[in-house]
């Protein structure tokens, strides 16, 4: 699982890079949020991207053989985030969709890193 983990990883990351620069045209945020253009699925793609990219780093500084237990940390913290959102009287639309791509991107990957296992 270490190797194809990690390759894994980094083949998300960078459909997650692309669905961002997709989703905003390649403006910077700061102008598009001052513009009002952030919409649910632009913070979507961009919490994809930064569930990946603390996944990764959570990998990088982990032993290879607790990767599995590490990653399905990251996804534990998103997913208690994500709730906590939910539980909010009026949840923002921006963060919910910002959080749920990040449960997603993270389900997606630990699905996929334990479909490579089974190969």
């Amino acid at each position: 699982m270490t190797v194809s983990l990690m390759a894994i990883l980094e083949r998300q990351v960078a459909a997650a890079e692309q669905a961002v620069m997709a989703s905003t045209g390649g403006a910077a945020w700061c102008q598009l949020q001052r513009d009002g253009r952030v919409t649910g699925g632009v913070k979507y793609d961009e919490g994809r991207l930064a569930a990946l990219m603390a996944a990764r780093r959570r990998l990088r500084s982990a032993d290879p053989a607790t990767w599995a237990q590490a990653l399905a940390e990251e996804l534990a913290q998103w997913q208690q985030a994500l709730a906590e959102v939910q539980a909010q009287p009026k949840p923002a639309m921006p963060w919910l969709a910002y959080r749920q791509g990040g449960v997603d991107a993270l389900t997606a990957l630990q699905e996929a890193a334990a479909g490579s296992m089974a190969h």
